[in-house]
């Protein structure tokens, strides 16, 4: 006669139960929208749940309309992609924000820094003065490149924020209009 080993099923029992249990609990969203919690990533926070939103398997309910089953999906998915645009340009528009700070921050210094060298009128500041007007002419030329790169660079995204607006109220136009059929028919 064997003696069981108490202390192999304990450890088996705990093992079964733990975090090392061979039975995963799958993860809520596909893996590629398991990101770092803090870091660069953060950045794409909305855009990661946008993408989990369109990925996930659309919920059906008790009263889900034949006009939800038509065109809910359409409707929703351009609505997520409309959002991701918006996105999008938020984050273009607070980069652009940052870039006229940093230039008028080093604009104001550069002023401050040539009073300073005017009001002490010694010769030897000739070179000093003459560096830091050529510096605000460079800020000023900064300024204006940033400007012109930032119209180009949302004038393709602002040309889809219109399609991707128009495309979405004509999903919820047929949305409204089947739904007014369906209840007008069910009076």
């Amino acid at each position: 006669m064997t003696m069981p080993n108490k202390t192999y099923e304990l450890r088996k029992l705990y093992f079964e139960q733990g975090q090392y249990s061979a039975k995963q609990i799958e993860p809520e969203y596909p893996s590629l929208l398991r990101w770092p919690e803090k870091g660069y990533f953060e950045k794409f926070k909305l855009d990661a749940e946008l993408l989990q939103k369109t990925l996930s398997p659309i919920e059906k309910t008790a009263n889900y309309s034949i006009a939800d089953q038509v065109f809910g999906n359409q409707k929703e998915s351009e609505y997520l992609g409309l959002k991701h645009l918006a996105n999008l340009f938020y984050e273009r528009c607070k980069l652009h924000k940052q870039h006229l700070e940093e230039i008028e921050h080093s604009h104001i210094k550069t002023q401050e820094d040539l009073f300073g060298v005017k009001i002490n009128n010694i010769p030897e500041n000739a070179r000093r003065l003459s560096s830091l007007e050529g510096l605000l002419l460079q800020l000023e030329q900064q300024r204006r490149d940033e400007e012109l790169a930032f119209w180009k660079d949302t004038v393709e995204l602002r040309e889809k924020l219109f399609e991707g607006a128009s495309t979405y109220k004509d999903a919820k136009h047929r949305y409204s209009v089947f739904a007014d059929v369906e209840t007008d028919y069910g009076r």
